[in-house]
């Protein structure tokens, strides 16, 4: 059985002092637009930057290095070759003044964010839960926020043993999940697709973390993805698909947990996806959650994925349901 533990005091203190201020290259990229390939070249063949090295050896850079990103982008817009640049930024930084200058305001790596949603959703905290989006978004798109820090955080809650106000608190970050996937959905520039519905079947069960893994997937295919809420009752999902004027519509779950009356027609391929939660485990040992969580669900996502992307983009006519 997969075991799930948070982070060992000793790896949580690493994280955040080595960390703390710095931002992993994919993160530097996304805030000054140079892809990572040119940043690692700008370091290796023109010693312009010099990053931080976790013991890992992944780069970190601060807010510094930023501002010296940003310089070079500068004059290389002018025109200027890089071997001139270096010696420019050589020269500055000889004379510039030393300065005092207050730190800058510490931004979260990706475990710290994982462990502050985590633990706002535990303490039911609707402001640290915010706090935390508006410190994530100063370096992550709204689409990497929902994917690698939310829905990540939801599974590891969902892993977890019990703890006080468990199903309370999966359902509260759940719903505000929701909300953030309904933002990305009809975020402006989003190119026109087929319109998929997602569809928790289950009564009074909230949208899991495979559910909304799913979302990002279809997302990830250009489709336009949309989450039925839960609660409505059979006729209502029924009817809300078809006034959105779905061309799919996934349902999470097994046939049988919904009468045989409920397969109607409604103007739409109706996809049955029956995605696993995983148990809830303990024990000491930490592991690598998300690697695991993805090994165990992926393949009926990509599976689901693959028969949805195939029907809508063969134009098989089969309305009828499956």
């Amino acid at each position: 059985m997969l075991q799930v533990g948070t982070l060992s005091t000793s790896e949580t203190k690493s994280v955040e002092t080595d960390a703390q201020g710095l931002l992993p290259i994919r993160a530097v990229s996304q805030v000054t637009g140079v892809n990572p390939i040119t940043l690692r070249a700008w370091e290796r063949r023109y010693d312009l930057i010099r990053p931080t090295r976790t013991p890992a050896g992944h780069r970190l850079y601060s807010q510094q290095d930023i501002r010296t990103i940003q310089r070079i982008q500068e004059l290389a817009e002018g025109g200027m070759g890089f071997a001139q640049i270096a010696a420019l930024l050589e020269q500055e930084s000889q004379a510039a003044p030393p300065a005092s200058q207050p730190a800058p305001e510490p931004v979260a790596p990706p475990h710290s964010l994982l462990q502050r949603v985590m633990q706002a959703t535990m303490n039911l905290d609707p402001a640290e839960l915010r706090a935390a989006e508006v410190n994530a978004l100063l370096w992550l798109s709204p689409e990497d926020y929902l994917r690698e820090v939310l829905i990540e955080s939801l599974a590891y809650l969902e892993a977890r043993p019990a703890w006080p106000d468990r199903d309370v608190g999966l359902a509260w970050l759940s719903e505000y999940i929701k909300g953030r996937a309904d933002w990305v959905a009809d975020a402006p520039g989003r190119p026109v697709g087929p319109l998929v519905v997602i569809d928790q079947v289950a009564p009074g069960q909230p949208l899991t973390a495979s559910a909304l893994r799913l979302f990002t997937a279809l997302h990830d295919d250009h489709l336009r993805a949309r989450l039925i809420p839960t609660g409505l009752g059979e006729s209502q999902r029924a009817q809300l698909a078809r006034r959105w004027d779905a061309q799919a519509w996934v349902r999470l779950g097994r046939p049988d947990q919904v009468p045989k009356a409920a397969s109607a027609r409604i103007g739409a391929k109706v996809f049955w996806c029956d995605l696993p939660t995983l148990p809830a485990s303990g024990g000491e040992q930490a592991v690598d959650f998300m690697q695991g969580w993805r090994q165990i669900v992926e393949q009926d996502i990509q599976r689901c994925r693959q028969q949805i992307r195939t029907t809508l983009d063969g134009g098989t006519g089969d309305r009828s349901g499956a």
